[in-house]
């Protein structure tokens, strides 16, 4: 004997597959009747917040610049970045050297405002270049 677990009979007459499953069961819940707005997250009178990341963005790219400005002239003041001749073959070599120039270019000029800087506040500022020994030219 078949025993009755759910309210369905099947004897008689038959029921739609459909209306089976989409009939309303224990745990259904109702639908809400009014649509919720996409906003409704946000208070009330409340502005929308403008995104800064344009400006982070900037500030990032200006905070590497002065480290590398700054960076530049300590490595010129200390003798760690010298001028090289340019030479007359290979055009990789050409570009190197003149890109090694213009970083030293821009780090004298970052050695000259660190000086002009220390002057304001009345310090002297040390020449600390590094001297070649004569045990190291042989």
């Amino acid at each position: 004997m078949i025993s009755a677990v759910s309210g369905i009979s099947f004897k008689g007459e038959t029921i739609n597959a459909q209306d089976l499953i989409n009939s309303p069961g224990q745990f259904t819940t109702v639908p809400q009747q009014q649509e919720i707005p996409v906003d409704s997250f946000e208070k009330a009178g409340e502005e929308k917040k403008k995104s800064n990341t344009g400006l982070k963005v900037a500030i990032g790219v200006a905070v590497a610049a002065l480290a590398a400005f700054i960076g530049l002239g300590y490595a010129v003041h200390n003798g760690h970045l010298e001028r090289v001749d340019i030479p007359a073959d290979g055009f990789l070599k050409k570009i190197g050297a003149r890109i090694k120039n213009a970083g030293v270019k821009v780090g004298e000029w970052a050695e000259s405002c660190y000086k002009s800087i220390m002057k304001l506040f009345g310090k002297e500022v040390k020449d600390t270049k590094v001297k070649p020994d004569a045990t190291d030219a042989k």
